[in-house]
């Protein structure tokens, strides 16, 4: 009798909870609603009308700096085929690093080129001229007569980068890249002078020589591909 009476009570037991259960479904499956309509609300809050244009704008800018990092890259590439001494990853970095060059065609390229050059040409003879950049100790005074003669150059070395931004933009394209053959020569008096002193060049005027020496080769080819 005690275990029937047991076995009636576990019964009535079970009854009482499901029953329970049954009668929180929906307080449980509400509250699963509201969270539901506030995270769809948070969702159509996001995406606003201004949230909206806030995304389509910055797609658009990225897009923009693709495509202007593309055609520098692909202007780099072309001078490059047309002549091999075109460092690709120096000129699409000092072209992405000058401001207005993403915008630029071929024309306006090779005359950022030239400008790129009047500016490393002008930091060389400046470092030089504020003592920057100087020669060994032990050089002594013909250590200093070399680095005057370097400042000199790198005046001169400007100088011609700046007369072919002018050819270039009078698009006397023969003139220009004469000009900017000359810069080759003209840096190298300065290495020459330093050898002649009997001292090495400095690194960094070795690193400036080399950069104005490619620029102008940059120039020349980018030159070229005007039509």
């Amino acid at each position: 009798m005690f275990h029937a009476n047991l076995s009636w009570f576990h019964r009535i037991s079970c009854l009482y909870k499901s029953m329970h259960i049954c009668l929180m479904l929906p307080i449980v499956t509400k509250a699963k609603l509201i969270k539901a309509n506030i995270r769809i609300r948070m969702k159509a809050s996001f995406f606003s009308p201004f949230a909206v244009a806030v995304v389509v704008l910055a797609v658009v800018v990225a897009s923009g700096l693709r495509a202007a990092e593309a055609t520098i890259e692909s202007t780099c590439h072309a001078a490059a085929a047309r002549d091999r001494r075109v460092d690709v990853r120096f000129c699409a970095r000092q072209f992405a690093a000058y401001h207005g060059a993403a915008e630029a065609d071929a024309w306006g390229l090779a005359k950022t080129a030239a400008l790129i050059g009047v500016n490393l040409s002008d930091d060389a003879a400046y470092d030089i001229g504020n003592g920057k950049i100087r020669p060994p100790p032990a050089g002594g005074a013909r250590a200093k007569g070399a680095m005057a003669e370097c400042a000199t150059a790198y005046d001169a070395v400007g100088l011609a980068f700046a007369e072919a931004s002018d050819e270039l933009g009078s698009r006397r394209y023969a003139a220009a890249r004469e000009k900017l053959a000359r810069v080759a020569a003209l840096s190298q008096r300065c290495d020459g002078g330093l050898a002649r002193a009997g001292i090495g060049t400095p690194p960094a005027l070795a690193r400036y020589s080399a950069d104005c020496q490619q620029m102008a080769v940059i120039g020349v080819a980018i030159t070229n591909l005007i039509k």
